[in-house]
């Protein structure tokens, strides 16, 4: 065993508060093509500076109208209007009906001056120039009023939000043609281990396929970052000073994978601690799975050390290194849990004084989540596939009863 690696193990509590003083905002906003802006994470409000939509517009093909004119329209007592002329979504003139006349609208155009009702073609009897209407129509019918999507004034998307394609046909719609971000922090994945091999082959004895390095580079790519990926560093203390070195010099954020334990080969913590400058701020978080998580600064650039069984893995970078991340584009993670009940009752593992994580199944009832917990060791992949998400729970709990209301954490 490295003499070196000593885990001390903090509350999650409290790793979360070192992050949040040691990790600043070191990069710069940047305004990109609305077109371009998938996945990107706002950097500041989005205010509508108009009406969406900016005229009271038609919601059904038909006969724009006046409800005055109809007040006293029945089946026995039918009213003709005189259809005075059509207009589509394209038409940029401005219509008007006037007493005892209608206009022809298809779904979307804007609605007419004095017209304030909209007789559905469906209900419609056209005969030659005229529209027999024979039912009333309220002031209001099937129009969609100006400003009843966005009004001018409303915030739309809040700083922190990741645009997702609704978000940008809103924005194009609000006349927006750029939208400032977070700018992407150039996050590099190190994988630590004789055993693991860059290349896809079949795994064998003593050559492992370096799977957790794309795992973590898909996150990093999901939460707003620009994954680099190094190649895998053998367990050699030089060997990993040497990339980490390297690293630091090209990206923002550093994560290595694997030898973060306290085994006889688990050496990044020593490498860490050889490095003129560093400084490791924990190594050791009092949640499981991931309790061997680290963060260190080295020439003011965060890495984060990952355990390198799976669930550990993703454990560790869901609560520690996103965080980090989301701290360099001067954002808060932003979580948005489900709301789900226990589908059955849990025994919660070992140790009871740590923060138990348990992947979690979800099955949509009518109007509620169920939450199946899937239990097994951390070196089980396939749980975490299965999973849609986590669920935390505190220190001091060992039983969780079937029905209990929990939030769930999504992975995708």
């Amino acid at each position: 065993m490295s003499p070196t690696t000593v885990l001390k193990y903090i509350k999650l509590e409290e790793a979360l508060k070192k992050i949040d003083l040691h990790i600043t905002s070191s990069l710069p906003t940047e305004d990109v093509r609305v077109s371009d802006a998938y996945n990107r994470i706002l950097a500041e409000d989005v205010i509508s500076k108009i009406d969406l939509p900016p005229y009271d517009i038609a919601h059904f093909d038909g006969y724009a109208l006046r409800s005055s004119d109809v007040l006293h329209a029945s089946p026995k007592n039918p009213i003709k209007l005189k259809i005075k002329s059509k207009v589509f979504p394209s038409t940029s003139e401005v219509a008007y009906v006037g007493e005892g006349e209608a206009v022809y609208v298809a779904t979307g155009s804007f609605m007419p001056l004095g017209a304030d009702g909209v007789l559905p073609v469906e209900a419609a009897i056209v005969k030659g120039n005229y529209v027999e209407v024979k039912h009333a129509i309220k002031p209001g019918d099937h129009v969609i009023k100006a400003g009843s999507d966005v009004k001018r004034g409303d915030l739309v998307l809040r700083r922190g939000h990741r645009l997702r394609g609704q978000d940008l046909a809103i924005l194009t719609l609000m006349g927006l043609t750029k939208v400032r971000v977070a700018s992407r922090p150039r996050v590099c994945t190190i994988s630590v281990g004789d055993e693991l091999i860059d290349h896809c082959e079949e795994p064998k004895p003593g050559r492992v396929p370096c799977s957790h390095a794309l795992m973590i580079s898909s996150f990093v790519l999901r939460d707003g970052g620009l994954p680099i990926h190094f190649k895998v560093v053998p367990d050699d203390v030089s060997a990993i000073i040497e990339t980490v070195t390297k690293a630091v010099n090209c990206c923002d954020l550093v994560i290595t994978i694997g030898g973060a334990s306290k085994g006889e080969r688990d050496l990044v913590h020593e490498a860490m601690s050889r490095i003129e400058g560093a400084s490791i701020l924990f190594h050791g978080v009092m949640a499981r799975p991931g309790r061997q998580t680290g963060l260190a600064i080295i020439e003011k650039r965060p890495l984060v050390m990952l355990p390198g069984l799976p669930h550990s893995t993703i454990v560790g970078y869901q609560l520690i290194a996103r965080r980090v991340m989301f701290k360099l584009m001067g954002l808060e993670v932003m979580d948005h849990p489900i709301k789900a009940r226990m589908a059955c009752d849990l025994e919660l593992p070992p140790p009871k004084g740590f923060k138990r994580i348990i992947f979690i199944k979800l099955e949509e009832r009518e109007d509620y989540h169920l939450a199946w917990p899937l239990i097994g060791e951390s070196a089980l992949l396939s749980i975490a596939v299965k999973a849609d998400g986590y669920a935390i729970f505190n220190e001091g709990l060992d039983h969780i009863k079937e029905g209990s209301i929990i939030n769930v954490y999504p992975l995708y």
